[in-house]
C-alpha cells in the first residue's frame, strides 16, 4: 500500500471493500453472530436478514441522494465516528478470540488487539486509495477460499443432513434475522463513504449486501450438509470446514480461512477506523487515525477480557444498528435541510 494523493475510489472499490467487511463477520465465533442450532432454519434466516438490510438501506440511500447526510452535523458526526470505532474494536475482539485460542493457544489475546489496532492505524492513515487497491486483491483471495471449500467439500455433503427442514422455533429464527441484520454496519460505512466515490455507487453496494449474503448463505448451506449436528458443536464452525476440504495433495485448505481471516480483519478494521476520522470533522487526520485506533485497542482488550464471546445481548448490537443506519437517517431526510454544497459539487 502506498500513499494515496487522491482520495477518491471507483464505485466497483466500494464493492470490493463492504463486501469484504460484511463476509468476515461470518468467519468469528458462531456464537457471537447466531443462536440456537446450527440447522437449515439458519438459511432462513439469512434469506430474511438480506431483505431486511436491503430495506432498511433506503433510508441511507435517500439521504446520499438528496444530499442530506447525517455526518454533515458535527455533533452527530462525533457520535457516528464513535460507533465506527465500537464496530471496529467488536470485530478486533472477534479476531483476537480466534487467533489466541485457535492459532496460538500460548499467546494473549491483548497482543493481537494492539497489532490489529497499529496496522488499522497505518492503513487509515494512508487513506481510501490504497486501501481500495489492496481490497481488489483480498476479493480474489476470498473468492479462491470460498471456490475451493465448496469444491473440495462436495463429496462430503449430505443431503440427510438439512433435515428436518425446521429444527429451532420462531423466536430462535426471529432472534438470529435480528442478529445476522444487526451485523451489517456497512450501511453507516457507506454513507460515510459515499463522498469518496467517483459516480454513484448505489448499485455497488446494494451488489455487495447481496453477494456476501448469498456466499453466507452457499457457506453455511454446505457447512450443514457436511457437519450436520456437529456443526452446532464447534465454535468456528467454517474453519472445520475449511480443514475438512482435503483432496490429493491439498491437505491444508484451512491456510486460505487463516490467510482471508487476517487479510479481512485488517480491511474491516481500516475501513471503520478511516470512517471514524473522517465522520469527525475538527483534528489532523493523523491525529484522528491514531485516537481511533488506540481507542479501539483499549475497547477491544475489554471485550477480550471481561465479555465472554457469545455472551453479549443482542441488543448491544442491535440498538446502535437500528440508531445509526436507520433512525438517525430517517430523521436527517425528515428535518435536515439539503446541502447544497455537496450539489454543486456534484453538478460542477
Amino acid at each position: 500500500m502506498t500513499l494515496a494523493k487522491r482520495d477518491k475510489i471507483a464505485p466497483v472499490s466500494i464493492f470490493f471493500l463492504l463486501y469484504i467487511s460484511r463476509m468476515v463477520v461470518s468467519l468469528t465465533s458462531i456464537q457471537s453472530v447466531t443462536t440456537g442450532l446450527m440447522k437449515t432454519d439458519i438459511l432462513v434466516s439469512i434469506v430474511l436478514s438480506m431483505a431486511c438490510v436491503l430495506v432498511l438501506s433506503v433510508p441511507v440511500i435517500y439521504c446520499i441522494k438528496k444530499h442530506k447526510s447525517p455526518l454533515d452535523i458535527k455533533w452527530l458526526g462525533l457520535l457516528y465516528s464513535l460507533y465506527f470505532i465500537f464496530i471496529a474494536s467488536v470485530n478486533i475482539s472477534r479476531f483476537s478470540y480466534f487467533a489466541s485460542t485457535i492459532l496460538n493457544p500460548d499467546s494473549r489475546a491483548w497482543l493481537f488487539c494492539v497489532v490489529v489496532a497499529a496496522c488499522a492505524f497505518y492503513g487509515a492513515y494512508l487513506g481510501i486509495e490504497g486501501l481500495s487497491r489492496f481490497s481488489a486483491f483480498v476479493f480474489a483471495l476470498l473468492v479462491l477460499a470460498v471456490g475451493t471449500a465448496l469444491a473440495f467439500n462436495i463429496k462430503n455433503f449430505e443431503p440427510v443432513n438439512l433435515h428436518p427442514a425446521i429444527t429451532n422455533d420462531t423466536q430462535t429464527v426471529l432472534k438470529n434475522v435480528a442478529f445476522i441484520t444487526s451485523g451489517t454496519p456497512e450501511i453507516a460505512a457507506y454513507l460515510c463513504l459515499s463522498k469518496k466515490v467517483n459516480g454513484c455507487a448505489n448499485r455497488s453496494f446494494a451488489r455487495s449486501i447481496c453477494m456476501s449474503f448469498l456466499t453466507i448463505f452457499l457457506l453455511f448451506l454446505v457447512l450443514i450438509g457436511v457437519m450436520g449436528d456437529g456443526a452446532s458443536l464447534q465454535s468456528f464452525p467454517l474453519y472445520t470446514l475449511f480443514q475438512l476440504a482435503k483432496t490429493g495433495i491439498f491437505q491444508r485448505i484451512d491456510v486460505l480461512y487463516i490467510s482471508f481471516w487476517i487479510m479481512g480483519i485488517f480491511v474491516k478494521a481500516v475501513l471503520f477506523i478511516y470512517c471514524a476520522s473522517i465522520s469527525f470533522k475538527p483534528m489532523k487526520n493523523r491525529t484522528k487515525c491514531a485516537a481511533g485506533a488506540v481507542l479501539a485497542a483499549i475497547a477491544s482488550i475489554i471485550f477480550t477480557q471481561f465479555v465472554q464471546i457469545g455472551e453479549a445481548p443482542i441488543w448491544v448490537y442491535a440498538v446502535p444498528f437500528l440508531v445509526f443506519c436507520v433512525i438517525i437517517p430517517v430523521l436527517c431526510l425528515a428535518f435536515k435541510k439539503r446541502n447544497l454544497g455537496d450539489e454543486l459539487v456534484e453538478k460542477f
